[in-house]
């Protein structure tokens, strides 16, 4: 039983760590952009945002298949 525990957990931190290195990735891009263009610091921001929402219902519906996943054993 406690093997089963650690196995949820790790399969639990990949989950939440894949999007918060997509947000650090994309964040870094950001910096680096605003940096050479900071006329253009809206613009920017919206096309970030777009990026941003796809890797927010990416990230849930993992959550949501693992744990689909895990109530149907």
């Amino acid at each position: 039983m406690g093997s089963t525990a650690l196995i949820f957990i790790l399969i639990f931190y990949a989950i939440m760590l894949i999007p918060c290195i997509g947000v650090t990735i994309i964040g870094k891009n950001l910096i680096n952009k605003i940096g050479q263009y900071p006329s253009r610091t809206p613009a920017l921001q919206l096309g970030v945002l777009l990026k941003l929402v796809i890797l927010e219902v990416v990230s849930f519906t993992m959550l949501m298949v693992f744990f689909k996943a895990l109530i149907a054993t």
